[in-house]
């Protein structure tokens, strides 16, 4: 994996990581949609920045988007310690409902990098792009 390739995972992995934030002490479809939004969107900046194997690095932000979350709910654990206000909880809610939305969260991703392969994908006609041409 190349420098540039690394920092796709890592931006995508962080900007998934919000979501897991954002839904980790909400109720089920809250975390559910909040969920699905960032690993989405985190998948398809991930599949961005990538050169190649867009969809691998949206699966790769995936699976860093939970150790950014376990470097934030440890740091909210150390906070909640020193008198400041408890952190989230790692896995909220029970664990089968926690691990679909692991699941749907790694299916996202990969549907964020899916799309940012098509859009990136070259045109095949010959023609230029329109904000290409020149007269």
């Amino acid at each position: 994996m190349t420098r540039l390739e690394g920092m796709a995972v890592g931006w995508g992995g962080l900007i998934a990581s919000i979501g897991l934030l954002i839904g980790a002490e909400r109720g089920d479809l809250t975390r559910a949609v909040a969920v699905a939004a960032a690993f989405l969107f985190g998948g398809f900046l991930a599949g961005v920045r990538a050169e190649n194997l867009r969809p691998l690095h949206a699966a790769l932000a995936a699976v860093a988007a939970y150790a950014f979350h376990a470097m934030f709910v440890v740091s909210g654990h150390l906070t909640s310690v020193l008198g400041g206000p408890s952190s989230p909880s790692f896995v909220p809610g029970a664990t089968r409902t926690w691990v679909l939305t692991a699941f749907m969260g790694l299916v996202a991703a990969m549907i964020g990098g899916g799309i940012a392969t098509t859009w990136l994908r070259p045109q095949r006609d010959g023609r230029r792009r329109q904000g290409d041409s020149r007269s």
